[in-house]
């Protein structure tokens, strides 16, 4: 048997630009000049910040962002339908932007 070369894809190539949103709600990043590949570290720094990420997030869906309590290494925001009713919490880790539901 013998050894092989192993060649990682770049990830420029095997990302797709926009996949991250049939991904939800553990999905990735499109690519752009805040984004990278999937995971790619976007630190959140201000409840404002958070907020913004949010609506880019659920922007195709009914929902309104509620209430943002800042915490030590994360935001939670409340996710709330049209009638004001709660249908998900979820945190925004500060370090990474990343998004992920709690409720």
């Amino acid at each position: 048997m013998t050894a092989g070369l192993f060649v990682a894809p770049s990830p420029s190539i095997s990302q797709p630009d926009c996949g991250w949103r049939e991904q939800r709600p553990y999905g990735g990043y499109c690519r752009g000049p805040r984004w990278g590949w999937y995971g790619a570290k976007n630190p959140v720094k201000t409840v404002e910040d958070a907020r913004s990420l949010l609506k880019r997030y659920f922007e195709d869906q009914e929902v309104v962002i509620g209430k943002i309590t800042e915490k030590e290494w994360y935001f939670e925001a409340d996710i709330k339908d049209k009638k004001d009713t709660l249908v998900d919490r979820v945190i925004v880790d500060k370090r990474t932007g990343r998004i992920r539901s709690i409720f």
